[in-house]
């Protein structure tokens, strides 16, 4: 995390380029399998050039060039702090650079104009905008599609827009403007801003779509935009074979009502055991969606027609569930879960004294604060739960992601030191009233030395405290499972997949195990799954990128390991 600041406030040194490079060229750099897009930004000021390079995917923007050197039609440049070296040729017909970029590795690269010979639009008539725009954000490996409606009321234009993928229509575009061809508009909730020129026909937007950070190609086409199709064969299809009933939650201690859906054998006495179901980190929605994946719901269509009864809500304020995520820590979500508990231990139709829970990610990680908790609970399966300190996990989560993107050992190795570091003095300052101020000024100092504008490190600083400062995260960042484990004595399966690059089965499957032997836990299983990534899909490579790909949305691999260790216990 630190690191990624650093990248991003190096020194800028300049040399004189030739005028031709002056401008943004774009270019795709491949490495073992991953495409990774890059852009230059060549600027020549009297005679004196500068040059910084991004990289959208990973949210490294403006990063400074250390030399920049043009002999004739050979470009050169360095970012020292990362290792980067790129020596290529202009060629001028084609408006092309090609040449070699050195970074643990040396790949051809190419690069190519921005906007090269487009035409674009003077007007800043509003009257050009009104009407649907669409197109897709170009996030790598998780395309969005985009609708965009614009309509003029008393000379004024108002905006709306739909995210087709996400199923998300009538999010507000709070301004919206066209002056000399250019245009922008920003979605304030949502931290985006979008820049970009009207081509010379009117029926084109190219521009920057940039949230949190982070920067995207987007190309809107006047007129309606295809609603992208997945392809989820695994999605459950009326008519449903067991019973499927919509509920409500009362959490009284919280005042929160979780709506849900509960579905069992259609038959009450054929249902075996219960599961409540715990989403993993960030809001979901009961069925814990991601890219029209539904793996809530798939498990659950898969253990009712096994015998077992599921109970899947909408977390606190997403769906029809009231309250405030926002406010909310982990140790509000197990009072959340808890509530859902008692609720099917007093309905006829579940045994009381066989509800457990499943929970995925986070979820795992609730599930075992409940347990040392409640000695009522029949069984915990975790998915892919944490085993290690939290500090630990997201260092290597980092990491593990990043790897998968080809970037060298050593700067990763550095980069783990570095975040593992910093998380480590965050969990120092999480109780503290002053830790907004204590986090400022360790990011203050630290950046200090390697002399960034006292502009650039407050906006550093601000947006680290935008991620870690948050009654959530300031929990979350603090917890070891280690402890919670240890009370556990509920039957208990932990699965994770061989490939997740956000809890790591072996780092975390081996501190579960040591959390419960130490414990001397009397019914414990441990199972790692080969090929499968943090969503419990079969991939490759277990990229996040994968994701959305996949058409598979959870492993039968998984869900027969599941009901194999339940019906050893439950048949």
């Amino acid at each position: 995390m630190k690191q990624l600041i650093k990248l991003t406030s190096l020194l800028l040194w300049s040399w004189t380029v030739h005028a031709e490079l002056a401008g943004d060229w774009e270019g795709v750099l491949e490495v073992n399998g991953m495409q990774l897009p890059l852009v230059l930004h060549l600027q020549q000021n009297d005679g004196v050039a500068s040059g910084t390079l991004d990289s959208p995917a990973q949210g490294a923007m403006g990063m400074p060039m250390s030399r920049v050197e043009m002999d004739g039609a050979r470009l050169l440049f360095e970012l020292s702090a990362i290792g980067v070296h790129y020596e290529g040729q202009l060629d001028e017909a084609n408006d092309t650079i090609t040449g070699k970029f050195i970074q643990g590795g040396v790949f051809d690269l190419s690069f190519s104009r921005a906007d090269a010979n487009v035409a674009h639009s003077d007007s800043s008539d509003p009257a050009v905008l009104v009407g649907q725009w669409g197109g897709t954000v170009q996030i790598p490996g998780n395309p969005l599609s985009l609708v965009l409606h614009v309509k003029q009321s008393e000379g004024q234009l108002q905006a709306s827009a739909d995210s087709p993928d996400q199923n998300v229509t009538g999010l507000v575009v709070d301004a919206i403007g066209i002056e000399a061809g250019e245009v922008r508009f920003t979605m304030q909730a949502l931290g985006v801003e979008f820049t970009g020129h009207l081509s010379e026909d009117e029926q084109t937007i190219d521009g920057d779509f940039k949230q949190q950070g982070l920067v995207f190609k987007l190309a809107l086409t006047q007129g309606a935009l295809p609603k992208q199709v997945y392809q989820r064969p695994q999605q459950p299809q009326a008519p449903f074979a067991y019973h499927v009933e919509d509920v409500v939650v009362e959490n009284v201690t919280a005042g929160v009502q979780l709506a849900g859906t509960l579905t069992r054998p259609q038959d009450p006495q054929q249902v075996k055991a219960a599961a409540v179901m715990i989403t993993g980190s960030g809001p979901q929605d009961r069925n814990e969606t991601v890219f029209k994946h539904e793996p809530f719901w798939v498990i659950a269509d898969h253990l009712a027609a096994q015998g077992y009864a599921v109970l899947r809500m909408d977390d606190r304020g997403v769906g029809d569930s009231t309250g405030d995520f926002k406010t909310a820590t982990s140790a509000d979500f197990v009072t959340d879960i808890s509530a859902a508990v008692d609720y099917l231990q007093t309905r006829d139709d579940i045994p009381a004294d066989k509800v457990g829970l499943i929970g995925h990610s986070e979820g795992g990680m609730i599930a075992p604060m409940l347990a040392a908790e409640r000695d009522d609970l029949g069984f915990l399966i975790l998915l892919a739960g944490p085993g290690i300190p939290i500090t630990e996990l997201l260092a290597e989560q980092k990491y593990l992601i990043a790897k998968t993107m080809g970037q060298d050992e050593t700067t990763l190795q550095q980069q783990r030191a570095d975040d593992l570091a910093f998380h480590q003095q965050l969990v120092k300052w999480a109780k503290r009233d002053d830790y907004s101020a204590q986090v400022s000024q360790y990011l203050k100092d630290d950046l200090a030395a390697d002399g960034v504008s006292a502009e650039q490190l407050q906006l550093a600083v601000d947006n680290h405290l935008k991620m870690v400062d948050t009654p959530w995260f300031r929990y979350f960042i603090a917890f070891d499972p280690a402890p919670y484990l240890a009370q556990v004595s509920t039957p208990l399966l932990a699965l994770n997949g061989e490939l997740d690059v956000q809890v790591a089965a072996e780092s975390n499957l081996a501190g579960i195990e040591r959390s419960l032997q130490a414990a001397q836990h009397p019914d414990f299983t441990i199972q790692a799954l080969p090929q499968l990534n943090h969503l419990f899909q079969t991939s490759t490579t277990g990229a996040t990128s994968e994701y959305v790909q996949i058409e598979e949305t959870f492993a039968p691999a998984a869900l027969q390991a599941m009901v194999n260790w339940l019906n050893k216990r439950y048949d």
